[in-house]
């Protein structure tokens, strides 16, 4: 019995620990809502209301959260508008995966990885973000970009 009690708290606090390692953020604009790294800090926070710009403590990693209005045609386009927006950067995409509403996209440019995330949302609006992190690390942002894929949502109504 005492063992079982030890490992329900374990798992516990586990469980505990890894839920405070992250904030909900909800837009009010787009309606959009994603779970952030807590230990990332807010850098921008555009008045027009479509996100947040955050970094990480040591300011190595760098984390936009935005809504926009879908402007080539539908999702696809834009996703696919998107992509090239930063491929013109000098992003290198090595990862692509589609779904009807939603796109995930990584790549590198020199030391440096980038996972993009989009999901349709209501009004033809599209919820992103990305995550830009040095490849040395991707063991540390790897569990925080599965994270943030897994929660971002679009409003119940929208689904």
């Amino acid at each position: 019995m005492r063992r079982r009690t030890t490992f329900t708290a374990i798992m516990l606090l586990a469980f505990t620990a890894s839920a405070a390692d992250f904030r909900p953020y909800a837009n009010g604009r787009f309606g959009y809502a994603v779970e952030l790294p807590a230990d990332f800090k807010t850098v921008l926070t555009p008045e027009n209301g479509d996100g947040v710009g955050l970094e990480s403590v040591d300011g190595l990693a760098k984390l936009s959260v935005w809504g926009n209005y879908l402007t080539e045609g539908g999702f696809s386009q834009e996703s696919d508008l998107r992509r090239k927006f930063e491929a013109d950067e000098g992003w290198k995409f090595a990862y692509e995966k589609r779904g009807a509403s939603w796109a995930s996209f990584s790549g590198t440019k020199g030391d440096r990885i980038i996972y993009m995330r989009q999901i349709a949302l209501c009004d033809h609006a599209v919820g992103n973000f990305t995550l830009e992190y040095p490849a040395t690390q991707q063991k540390r942002y790897g569990p925080v970009v599965d994270r943030m894929a897994k929660t971002l949502k679009a409003p119940e109504h929208c689904e």
